[in-house]
């Protein structure tokens, strides 16, 4: 078996591909990794996430927290717009499931939720120096695009906007270096 993967990396750089199993394991590290955790977790409400999103917002909140009852539900006026823009928020609870369950029917939150337990499964999610409410935005894939707390959460547009901006700088200079 090494004989025949030696035999096809030679290969792979005399025709310049890559091997097949390389190109299998590229094409795995592909897949939505956020969606796919999502799509195991068990929602706290009936909307579900939408597992086809660019970005995701996870957004930590709990019911004793006062500054969270004046805080998320202004953000929550965006999730319109949020989804216009590839992104979905979901709340992580911070609380006992049916304590979670109660605070966004009580508050008639229209975004998913989940346990915040899931958030450890998630690459790119960092909440380090924040506490609630807190906010972490990250791609499909798992990569760390902004996080922020209280009030600066409602600057999701111009972090989105600042994330977007320097992947195509990375993009230009890397065409630039061909």
């Amino acid at each position: 078996m090494n004989y025949l993967r030696a035999l096809a990396v030679s290969l792979s750089f005399l025709f310049m591909t890559q091997p097949v199993w390389a190109a299998e394991e590229a094409v795995a590290s592909e897949r939505p990794v956020v969606a796919e955790v999502l799509s195991n977790a068990s929602c706290l409400t009936k909307k579900k996430p939408n597992l086809k999103a660019k970005y995701y917002m996870f957004l930590r909140s709990a019911s004793w927290c006062v500054p969270c009852q004046f805080i998320v539900p202004k953000l929550l006026k965006d999730y319109g717009k949020m989804r216009t823009a590839q992104m979905e928020l979901i709340l992580l609870g911070q609380e006992d499931e049916a304590a979670v369950k109660a605070y966004m029917k009580e508050h008639k939150y229209k975004c998913p939720g989940v346990m915040g337990s899931v958030a450890s499964d998630i690459p790119g999610i960092d909440f380090s120096g924040f506490g609630l409410p807190s906010a972490c935005i990250v791609t499909a894939d798992g990569q760390f695009v902004a996080k922020s707390g209280g009030i600066h959460m409602y600057e999701w547009k111009k972090q989105l906007k600042e994330y977007q901006m320097s992947q195509l700088r990375k993009k230009s200079e890397s065409q630039q270096e061909e």
